[in-house]
């Protein structure tokens, strides 16, 4: 392991993320919501334009990025407790939270839909390279590799919770670096075929029905349509705490299992 083999998985890990939240952001505009910002990174941020809405801009930290949207998440006090809507005011129509249900799972699927295009454009890139001339050929070799891919995806999760893999067998970034490492030994080509298979098992986890995840903000709107109404903030709220709290648990058991694995 080397700054050279990090900074590259940094650099996949963040244009994954660029991906994923572009997807978010071209919906979100075809379907009228007002994007504030869209962040290449994360922390302080070092440079920005403005644009003639939204603010574009590199942030500190090489570790993925945001797409801000107008109305997405709750307001809350100095003391972290929800501020609740003022009836008397009207709902900003450009809101995320002003449009339709429908809309609404557009914008949340589009992220894992783009990561979906990115993975079949790295594998029409990897077939050419292989010796498929015609791009009809390419696409059909990307298409059915993508479809492999989501099968094996699956068929891990499958085995995690059925306890024929154990959690102690799962990789984070830091065992990510170590895989990185081996691809690049093996040529830019096996690196390519990585990074879209990546991007493949972040459109999937990102759809689990998880809180914290777009597959849970999901969830909660099929809920509604079934119900016929909205959930209340608090519970949301509440929901999504718990699963991100769930979630970063499972992140340090996870890098937990990398350094062991280093160690040893």
């Amino acid at each position: 392991m080397n700054l050279y083999t990090i900074l590259i998985t940094l650099l996949i890990l963040c244009v994954l993320v660029v991906v994923h939240e572009f997807g978010h952001f071209i919906v979100a505009k075809k379907t009228g919501i007002f994007v504030e910002e869209f962040a290449i990174g994360m922390g302080p941020k070092l440079f920005g334009h403005q644009g003639k809405e939204t603010l574009f801009s590199i942030r500190a930290f090489p570790v993925g990025g945001f797409c801000k949207m107008r109305g997405e998440e709750p307001e809350f006090d100095d003391d972290g407790n929800l501020i609740p809507r003022d009836p008397s005011v009207p709902i900003d129509p450009r809101s995320f939270e002003a449009k339709s249900r429908g809309k609404k799972l557009l914008v949340l699927v589009a992220g894992s839909a783009m990561n979906i295009i990115f993975a079949m454009l790295c594998l029409v890139v990897i077939a050419l390279f292989s010796g498929h001339p015609n791009i009809f050929d390419a696409i059909r070799v990307a298409l059915l590799n993508t479809w492999r891919f989501s099968g094996l995806i699956f068929q891990s999760f499958g085995m995690l919770f059925t306890g024929q893999v154990g959690l102690d067998q799962l990789a984070g970034p830091i065992g990510m670096v170590s895989m990185v490492n081996t691809f690049l030994e093996s040529g830019v080509v096996m690196l390519f075929a990585f990074t879209a298979m990546l991007s493949v098992n972040l459109a999937i986890i990102n759809l689990f029905p998880l809180p914290a995840l777009d597959g849970g903000r999901i969830f909660i709107i099929l809920i509604e349509i079934v119900s016929r109404r909205k959930l209340k903030p608090e519970l949301e709220m509440k929901i999504n705490y718990f699963g991100f709290m769930a979630l970063i648990a499972l992140a340090i058991l996870i890098a937990f299992n990398d350094v062991m694995r280093l160690a040893s």
